[in-house]
């Protein structure tokens, strides 16, 4: 069960510093090297948590697609600071991140495979959630939505590939402020979006669907929609390189006009406002019916040949989709606004950058990612069609 607290408004820390502060005496901020220190995201954190008087330790090692080593590293630092709450800040590693470091943090005792263990009648709360310290996400992306999930996938070197952890935990508060994304760029809004789509199409096409996820599904690829020309490069959004997150009065400075530089910026706020929470509402469909074959597909590729997760999703949706009934397809099509699966095709063929990859190195891959889901029966279960080698090659191939 979804508990978090979520909030989508500017100024968003700073307007909920007394939550943050009651949820515990020492902060674990989980960041990544730069992004947050380049938005701002992490000054304006570490502000509130002065003024309420809230201890933090800062660990700003998180890797991108995090691995199990990096989690352990960082649970070592919380420990030995007595950290009691953890906050996620950035995107879809600091959050996966924070919650695995909050479950090892709270098992103090337990070990590193204690992760991938299913957690004991006794570590499980009435909602079947595991047992752990506070955890606050702070998304400055627009693709994972893993504020709004219970799930964290880790790297899993030993295997070269990721996998989710059998626990669930839930943030107890979600923090989305669109400023952050105005420092984006534009491949990171690119990527993660995508991924957005992603997570929304295999929640609609996936036995687990319910009539709330099939709803929050098309609700959210309406919102997603607008803000295709920004993933298709066509609208530049945010702010400049030179724009610091305590000088924003430049991105008025740069027009000869104010009045319309103004409007501008209004505008791009709007449209990552709706992608933004265009990514909260896929977070929220696949904490109900989880993803499907294209993420199984894609974690191999990310791994093995370092293909960004947003891309490596998107390029197999359009054979996932064509498997699906005529229905299904122009439901969610029409949510999208395109007018028909090669339209659809061709945007994800101008917006997935997957890289040189020669045709032996994705085919050696293909070949270990169908093994995966083949001997994985669970996964298959989620697809609302019938599901084999054959199937999985056309996917790949489409």
């Amino acid at each position: 069960m979804n508990s978090t607290k979520t909030y989508i408004e500017q100024k968003a820390i700073a307007h909920h510093a007394s939550e943050i502060a009651r949820l515990g005496r020492h902060a674990l901020i989980l960041t990544g090297r730069y992004s947050s220190k380049q938005n701002g995201s992490l000054s304006d954190l570490e502000k509130i948590l002065s003024e309420t008087g809230t201890m933090y330790t800062l660990y700003d090692k998180i890797d991108e697609n995090p691995s199990v080593e990096n989690v352990m590293d960082a649970r070592s630092i919380g420990l030995s600071n007595g950290c009691d709450f953890v906050i996620g800040l950035g995107g879809g590693s600091p959050m996966d991140a924070a919650k695995a470091v909050s479950i090892l943090l709270f098992h103090s005792r337990q070990g590193e495979d204690y992760l991938y263990q299913k957690p004991s009648h006794q570590d499980i709360d009435e909602d079947g959630n595991t047992v752990c310290f506070p955890v606050v996400t702070i998304p400055t992306t627009c693709g994972t939505g893993s504020e709004a999930t219970g799930v964290s996938v880790l790297t899993r070197n030993d295997l070269r590939t990721k996998k989710s952890l059998p626990h669930r935990v839930f943030p107890v508060l979600a923090l989305l402020d669109p400023t952050y994304l105005m420092y984006a760029p534009y491949k990171i809004l690119r990527n993660t979006a995508i991924d957005a789509m992603a997570h929304m199409i295999e929640s609609y096409i996936n036995t687990g669907a319910t009539v709330e996820s099939k709803n929050l599904v098309l609700d959210g690829l309406k919102l997603w929609s607008r803000g295709k020309d920004v993933i298709l490069g066509k609208r530049p959004v945010g702010y400049l390189k030179n724009e610091h997150p305590q000088n924003v009065s430049d991105y008025i400075r740069r027009s000869q006009n104010p009045d319309s530089a103004a409007a501008d910026e209004a505008t791009d706020l709007k449209i990552l406002t709706d992608m933004l929470e265009a990514s909260n509402i896929a977070g929220k469909a696949i904490a109900i019916s989880g993803t499907s074959l294209p993420h199984a597909m894609s974690y191999r590729l990310t791994y093995e040949l370092h293909v960004p997760h947003g891309p490596a999703t998107g390029i197999f949706q359009p054979g996932f989709m064509r498997y699906a009934d005529e229905k299904t397809q122009k439901d969610l099509l029409r949510a999208m606004d395109f007018k028909d699966l090669d339209e659809f095709r061709s945007f994800l063929g101008k917006t997935c950058d997957i890289g040189n990859i020669s045709d032996v190195d994705y085919s050696l891959v293909i070949e270990n990612s169908i093994k995966d889901i083949l001997s994985e029966p669970a996964r298959i279960a989620k697809v609302p069609y019938h599901v084999d080698r054959d199937v999985l090659e056309d996917i790949a191939s489409n």
